[in-house]
């Protein structure tokens, strides 16, 4: 079975399909659906902070966006 999944993975990515890596990157309303804010002292404002489900493009298509939380900074 992992030989199959990893076959597949191989095809696709050869046709264009790219995974979207969110988590530690800026928010970017183009790529990545916010489904919460989670106040953070180690993250900035506006970085996500967990990816939940991960987004795809195919070549300059986006497919899916990535579902993320977001920090909101330092709690008050």
């Amino acid at each position: 079975m992992v030989l199959v999944q990893k076959q597949l993975n191989d095809l696709l990515a050869e046709n264009g399909l790219q995974p979207i890596e969110a988590e530690g990157k800026t928010f970017d309303p183009n790529v990545h659906e916010a489904i919460a804010h989670e106040p953070s002292d180690q993250v900035p404002e506006g970085t996500v902070v967990r990816q939940t489900r991960r987004g795809y493009r195919l070549k300059d298509r986006l497919l899916r966006p990535a579902k993320v939380v977001v920090s909101s900074g330092p709690a008050k």
